[in-house]
């Protein structure tokens, strides 16, 4: 692309006017933007005329099918960041079958940067029961990424953190990020939350703390600076009605409490466990998909459940958390049956993280956690 300027020295010189003619720099970007499956729509999870399309987490891409279908000749179109190729060819057919996992590599229009995106075709359901036994280090190797075990498969699209984020502002070891599987769970290994600094850059861009996070969905990484409470998207779908959650915990809050500004405040420190459930496409049939900034208040919410009760101790303590009806919204047995609600349970060990108000240093360790459902 040219950019043209017409520079006129003086009224004197109208006539011999020059135009100069700069290139603009290429775009550094290596990015999957959105996933065209409209022609995979026969064997997608739909909602009306809406495909419940890509669930995303970080670098890989899983796509929502319906159970039993052939997989072996699918043909994925990508939109990518101006300017960038992918390869293998977006709209080239690959065997996806058996859980194949086919590996996209984008590169950067001036061809000095290049992302992997793993992309699979996932017909598994949404575990009921959770025992944070597994993990991987993401494909940087800079931090743990958490997944599920399902009939012997590896399911790495369900949970989201801020890790991804808090990669940007710290160089510390895959231990020292806020979100870590330890050793010492409830029962085997469990999940620990951690409220970490962010350091100098995190101090610089306003957001001095990290608070430790896992929540059913993704995280936008591209919004974490820019809007970050829009970087956590909220909820996978899911065709059971939720009552109860259930599961083990211990606290420790950090020592000084502070504000979003870093400025020590009086207080202590809170940790937070809560869920939702949602209509993830409006009225239009436009898809929904709750954030940071609308979790507990959106038009969309059926259902949500947030723990009260909870205390500091360094015993393990049983929680239970019930739903309660919000906005007045009854469940459509129609909807549910097509995957046309989206559920996400979030774990925090700051109650205001989301403020970045927190105590560096507060832990919050989970294990197995269980979803109660009609």
């Amino acid at each position: 692309m040219k950019n043209f300027r017409a520079v006129i020295f003086s009224s004197l010189l109208m006539l011999a006017s020059v135009s100069c003619i700069k290139d603009e720099p290429m775009n550094a970007e290596a990015d999957i933007l959105s996933c065209n499956l409209i022609d995979d729509k026969d064997i997608l999870i739909t909602q009306g005329d809406t495909i419940k399309k890509v669930y995303s987490n970080e670098d890989h891409i899983g796509i929502l099918v319906q159970s039993g279908k052939d997989l072996k000749q699918r043909a994925p179109q990508f939109t990518l960041t101006p300017g960038a190729t992918i390869s293998p060819e977006s709209g080239s057919k690959h065997d996806f079958s058996d859980n194949k996992v086919v590996e996209y590599v984008v590169t950067s229009e001036d061809r000095q940067w290049s992302r992997r995106y793993f992309v699979s075709y996932n017909s598994l359901e949404l575990p009921e029961h959770f025992s944070f036994d597994y993990y991987t280090l993401d494909r940087s190797g800079k931090y743990q990424v958490v997944y599920e075990m399902v009939d012997d498969v590896e399911v790495m699209s369900w949970w989201g953190s801020g890790n991804p984020g808090f990669s940007m502002a710290s160089g510390v070891g895959p231990e020292g990020y806020p979100t870590v599987i330890v050793e010492d769970g409830y029962e085997g290994t469990g999940l620990q939350l951690t409220t970490r600094s962010a350091g100098s850059f995190g101090a610089m861009v306003g957001m001095p703390i990290a608070p430790g996070n896992l929540f059913l969905g993704s995280f936008n990484v591209g919004m974490a600076l820019k809007e970050p409470l829009k970087a956590t998207c909220f909820g996978v779908p899911f065709e059971k009605v939720p009552k109860e959650i259930k599961g083990w915990y211990k606290f420790k809050p950090g020592e000084v409490l502070t504000d979003g500004n870093n400025n020590e405040i009086e207080g202590v420190d809170d940790f937070n466990i809560y869920a939702m459930f949602y209509e993830n496409t409006d009225e239009n049939g436009n898809q929904v998909m709750l954030d940071g900034t609308n979790s507990s208040s959106s038009p969309y919410l059926v259902l949500y459940a947030e723990i009260e009760d909870g205390k500091a101790t360094n015993k393990w303590l049983p929680f239970s958390i019930k739903f309660e009806q919000k906005n007045g919204k009854t469940i459509d047995p129609e909807r549910l049956a097509k995957y046309g609600y989206n559920f996400s349970l979030v774990f925090s060990s700051s109650r205001r993280g989301d403020l970045f108000q927190g105590a560096v240093g507060s832990t919050l360790c989970v294990d197995e956690v269980s979803i109660i459902c009609e």
